[in-house]
């Protein structure tokens, strides 16, 4: 056994130079969002453009490191790479002006849905080719080992960094105020893990699929903990959908999160397993991969049953409007696998990929649906208390219930901070002609233009009588 070696300062600097070199635009973004980051750690009011560039530069580093592994894939020279370039720019420079235009909620969830779509670009982009399977495993073993390593080494500096510098406050009365250890946090979570994490990222792509390293942690990992656990889950939907049917019940809203951390475990352990499926010593592996999505449609099936008939109930909202496109993505997945017989695992990070930008946008997408849904079914409360009649808001003729006005307020307040004043003005045109104004502590307010009158006013738990 060889001694371990502790890399010299040298040693350092030349991996750090190669990393930089190998990923010019990654390690740009990488100082984007550290200083973006520090500076609204410094400077907490007014900090805009500071939260824009720290959002904009993170979604930079996946995205460009997909964008970059992929040319070196191809081999692509360097026009080639201005032109990628120019596309990433391009998309992170509509996305920093974009930001402003929406609300709180809907900037949250895209950047979710973003930073999701470009980590599962980087997962499957460089082999988008056929074939390579085994070597679309292996690279994605690496990044996935690799991530979790970054994370580790970056906590554990952290801590450690951060317990010296609570040391040099309490024993030597050297002054080290709080944002120090916030700045810390940026540089490790930004700088440290991000060239960490490049540094580990394989340079011979081609030769990736004549791998045949398994780790041994990663099998024991799989069949001692993952599988028992998987089935222990599809045991208990098992039993739950056999109690539906006796008792004749509706599920309770809580399944969708069972059946997508079933799915999700399910899944990840057919993909940790891929590459050994072959061996003999791996019977099990075919026979649960034969028999998962069999078990996992029904499941499926009731979580669609109980999504819709609350759809239909309460209407489309974002969370909702995702746990539908997830089943039907699950059963499409599940169908693949149980009829296809050149399953290639490549399809899960790229369909999950194009779903995640095909949602974020249009009138197809989670916001737009969910704003349409929400607005006719307020309209429909309106119209069955009387209050919107021929198109135009007018008093109730009688009083309206507590519950109907609490019902009414709610997807007002949804409406307004999820979408802003836009659905109201386009959905009750003709209802409030001329300007609504909203604010957070007084409501809104409609009136018939600049110096009319107000009609009438709205707050939380109030409608007018």
């Amino acid at each position: 056994m060889r001694p371990m070696r502790i890399p010299s300062l040298s040693f350092v600097a030349s991996e750090t130079g190669a990393v930089v070199r190998r990923f010019p635009a990654v390690c740009v973004f990488a100082v984007l969002a550290t200083t973006a980051g520090v500076l609204l750690i410094e400077e907490s009011q007014g900090g805009d453009w500071r939260m824009r560039l720290m959002l904009t530069a993170t979604l930079g580093l996946p995205l460009s490191t997909a964008l970059a592994v992929f040319r070196e894939k191809r081999g692509w020279g360097p026009a080639a790479g201005a032109l990628l370039h120019l596309a990433l720019l391009a998309v992170l420079g509509a996305l920093f002006f974009a930001w402003p235009h929406w609300q709180d909620p809907v900037v949250l969830r895209r950047y979710v849905q973003f930073s999701l779509g470009f980590h599962l670009l980087a997962a499957f982009l460089p082999f988008t080719g056929p074939g390579e399977l085994n070597g679309f495993w292996q690279y994605n073993r690496t990044l996935f080992l690799r991530f979790l390593l970054s994370g580790l080494y970056a906590g554990v500096l952290f801590a450690g960094l951060a317990v010296a510098i609570l040391a040099l406050d309490k024993l030597f009365g050297l002054s080290v105020d709080e944002e120090r250890y916030a700045e810390l946090w940026v540089l490790m979570a930004f700088l440290f893990t991000t060239g960490f994490f490049l540094g580990g990222i394989p340079r011979d792509l081609d030769g990736l699929d004549a791998v045949t390293d398994y780790p041994r942690g990663l099998r024991i990992f799989s069949q001692f903990i993952l599988l028992p656990l998987v089935g222990v889950y599809l045991v208990i939907l098992t039993v739950y959908m056999g109690k539906i049917v006796i008792t004749r019940v509706w599920p309770s809203g809580w399944i969708g999160y069972l059946v997508s951390s079933v799915a999700a475990a399910g899944i990840l352990l057919l993909l940790l397993v891929f590459p050994v499926q072959e061996r003999a010593e791996n019977r099990w592996v075919r026979t649960y991969a034969r028999w998962f999505y069999v078990i996992l449609l029904p499941s499926i099936a009731m979580l669609l049953l109980a999504i819709f008939k609350r759809v239909g109930q309460y209407g489309l909202t974002e969370n909702r409007y995702f746990m539908v496109v997830l089943s039907f993505w699950l059963a499409a997945i599940a169908v693949y696998f149980i009829l296809s017989r050149g399953k290639s695992i490549k399809i899960i990070p790229a369909s999950l990929c194009v779903l995640a930008f095909v949602t974020a946008f249009g009138p197809w997408g989670a916001y737009g649906m969910s704003a349409r849904s929400q607005t006719e079914r307020l309209r429909g409360m309106l119209a069955a208390q009387g209050v919107l009649v021929n198109g135009r808001i007018q008093p109730a003729a009688e009083t309206v219930s507590f519950g109907d006005r609490r019902e009414m307020s709610a997807v007002l307040t949804y409406l307004l901070e999820t979408h802003g004043t836009k659905p109201i003005a386009t959905g009750f045109r003709t209802a409030w002609p001329g300007r609504i104004r909203w604010g957070r502590r007084h409501g809104w307010e409609a009136g018939g233009g600049p110096g009319s009158p107000r009609r009438w006013s709205w707050k939380p738990w109030a409608w007018p009588t």
